[in-house]
């Protein structure tokens, strides 16, 4: 079941407790907590402890299926991406990579216009948010990250863009 990170990380945060106080209370690791808080995806079991710990329900801590079918809009895009930019874990639904994937050919091609050498770093500085959505949008359609080397390969890229385009494992027949 997938838990919103945002919720766990408010009731924390409304208790005045660290992650590692989190983990401590709830019986979890600490990667656990920090993974969930992303809004990763929860063992029933997991989810229970949380719930016990804050005295909720656990129908309060799970993500609302519409909400998570719910395509994000450029900006919430564009925040996801670079809150976690380094972040090669957990999963991007389409709507995230693509508004992303938007956002970089829009900001390399402003840079371009405006200075070859501009460009150059901007696209260095966009690299890696743009492999870090890619590699969670490649496992959000259940296929291997390593697909992402095919980038370097002459229509290498043509492969690549089909699997990010790639419905969600959950959204196949």
């Amino acid at each position: 079941m997938r838990l919103d990170g945002d919720k766990i990380k408010q009731l924390r945060i409304a208790r005045g407790w660290s992650q590692e106080q989190l983990s401590e209370a709830s019986g979890l690791n600490l990667r656990t907590i920090q993974r969930l808080e992303k809004g990763g995806v929860a063992a029933l079991e997991s989810g229970r402890a949380l719930a016990a710990v804050f005295e909720v329900e656990l129908s309060t801590l799970i993500v609302d299926a519409e909400q998570a079918a719910k395509p994000a809009t450029f900006r919430e895009a564009i925040e996801h991406c670079f809150i976690n930019y380094a972040e090669f874990y957990g999963t991007s639904r389409r709507s995230q990579y693509w508004w992303f994937f938007l956002f970089v050919l829009i900001t390399v091609g402003v840079a371009d216009l405006m200075n070859v050498v501009l460009a150059s770093v901007v696209t260095l500085l966009l690299a890696l948010p743009l492999l870090a959505v890619g590699t969670r949008r490649l496992r959000d359609g259940g296929h291997s990250p390593w697909w992402q080397l095919l980038l370097i390969v002459p229509f290498g890229q043509v492969v690549v863009l089909i699997l990010y385009a790639m419905p969600t494992l959950e959204e196949r027949p």
